[in-house]
């Protein structure tokens, strides 16, 4: 007869704790269901990307209407400006 020792006993505990947590987060689907929730996933993201390019537009048509109004901001770090110059010369031409 094999002795567990306390730590043992805890660490069992501890997985099957988890274990339980981890089932609380799944379920059982069947294939399809699997396919129209992933292509609801996509459509959502979709959304979310179109929408962040349709803000990205109207702050740069903003940006042309109102001319050159000065606006406070937080300074960016040397490493932040080589990076943000990078992303504006891909993203805005």
């Amino acid at each position: 007869m094999q002795v567990e020792s306390l730590e043992e006993t805890e660490t069992m505990a501890w997985m099957e704790c988890k274990a339980t947590e981890a089932m609380d987060w799944l379920e059982t689907i069947s294939l399809k269901e699997s396919l129209i929730w992933k292509a609801w996933v996509r459509w959502e993201e979709g959304l979310r990307l179109a929408h962040q390019k349709w803000e990205i537009g109207e702050a740069t048509a903003r940006m042309e209407t109102m001319g050159h109004q000065p606006i406070l901001t937080l300074k960016l770090t040397e490493g932040e400006c080589t990076w943000f110059e990078t992303w504006r010369k891909w993203y805005l031409g």
